[in-house]
């Protein structure tokens, strides 16, 4: 088997995985993180099909046109994963400056679409039929040069917002997947490193980064569940005055009918309850979904009175209209909405223990 041969595998191997990313992205996506993670998986998918077309080019014009198709997308990978980054460790949106930089990608593809007689970005180009496969060999011009450091600034801030952010958590449950998303992005910047060391002439390394990233992302997103990386104080309402913050009650953010977004007042819910991938909060009318894992519900909402009582269930012990015996040292307990909770053996003492 040749090695262009197994390279096509890999293209498509790539293109399947971001296309499953994007699908299932799309209907997890809750939060700004989500979005540029979607936004990075839709660049890179166009990237990979451009490439795979790339390598199947037989002239200059081809190959021209392709690569000018593909940095449609690809002048906006490294943007996309700065954003992602920023969002995930940070929360925050950076606007000013993230709006300059996102001209600068805009700027990148009109000198790549106008590349023919505009040497700024490449100053030359030519179709050989050396190397793997023919493919059109690109000499950098100066703009060329200014974008790579610019890429290279971006690599240096997220890597040192990754790894501040697994310093500083605390939770041993979101340092894995701050961790998890670290290995697929450090995937990602090490390709992209070996692609300006050229080490394999005539084939762009970063193609096998985005493969292995879209594979390490993959086992974060199922394994460690980073699309529920959603900063705790991100799913909390906190007052911004401290002299009210003992008067207004906290908050949960939870999407009711038709995906309608509310805060969501702890002291409201009676019980949450997980199903399958799901988390349900209970009021004494209505049923709210809340996008985080009951682990997370159970910190953020603990000090709020609310105590695990299984393993699909968390109670408000001041919504409790009575408690009953069941069998083997269980006990069902009735909520103010008429409905019972089974509480098993587990974690009957300690709710007797808050109860008391």
């Amino acid at each position: 088997m040749s090695l262009y041969f197994v390279l096509l595998i890999i293209q498509y191997i790539s293109i399947a995985l971001s296309i499953f990313l994007c699908a299932y992205i799309s209907s997890r996506w809750s939060k700004p993180a989500h979005g540029w993670l979607f936004f990075y998986c839709i660049s890179t998918l166009v990237n990979n099909a451009g490439y795979l077309a790339l390598m199947n080019a037989q002239t200059e014009r081809e190959a021209l046109l392709i690569w000018q198709f593909t940095y449609i997308c690809r002048a906006w990978i490294p943007f996309t994963l700065l954003k992602f980054c920023l969002y995930l460790c940070t929360g925050k949106r950076y606007l000013r400056i993230t709006s300059l930089l996102a001209h600068v990608h805009v700027f990148v593809y009109f000198m790549v679409l106008t590349m023919s007689f505009n040497p700024l970005f490449y100053s030359s180009y030519n179709f050989v039929q050396d190397g793997i496969f023919p493919h059109i060999e690109l000499t950098p011009g100066i703009m060329h040069y200014f974008y790579d450091a610019i890429c290279l600034g971006y690599v240096f801030v997220v890597i040192r917002l990754l790894i501040l952010s697994i310093i500083k958590e605390k939770d041993c449950c979101r340092r894995r997947q701050f961790i998890a998303v670290s290995i697929a992005v450090f995937t990602v910047i090490l390709s992209y490193i070996a692609k300006l060391c050229d080490l394999v002439h005539g084939y762009d390394e970063s193609v096998m980064g985005f493969t292995l990233g879209a594979f390490f992302l993959e086992i974060a997103i199922f394994a460690f569940g980073i699309l529920d990386v959603r900063n705790l104080s991100e799913a909390v309402v906190v007052t911004e005055n401290p002299a009210e913050e003992k008067s207004s009650p906290v908050k949960i953010e939870a999407f009711g009918d038709y995906d309608r977004r509310i805060k969501l007042p702890l002291n409201e819910i009676l019980y949450f309850e997980a199903d399958a991938e799901q988390v349900f909060a209970y009021t004494r009318e209505e049923i709210y979904n809340v996008k985080l894992r009951l682990y997370q519900v159970e910190e953020i909402s603990h000090p709020a009175g609310i105590i695990r009582v299984s393993k699909s269930h968390l109670i408000n012990v001041q919504k409790i209209e009575s408690v009953r015996p069941a069998l083997n040292s269980r006990l069902y307990v009735k909520m103010l909405n008429g409905e019972e909770v089974l509480v098993s053996r587990k974690y009957a003492h300690a709710l007797k223990d808050a109860i008391a």
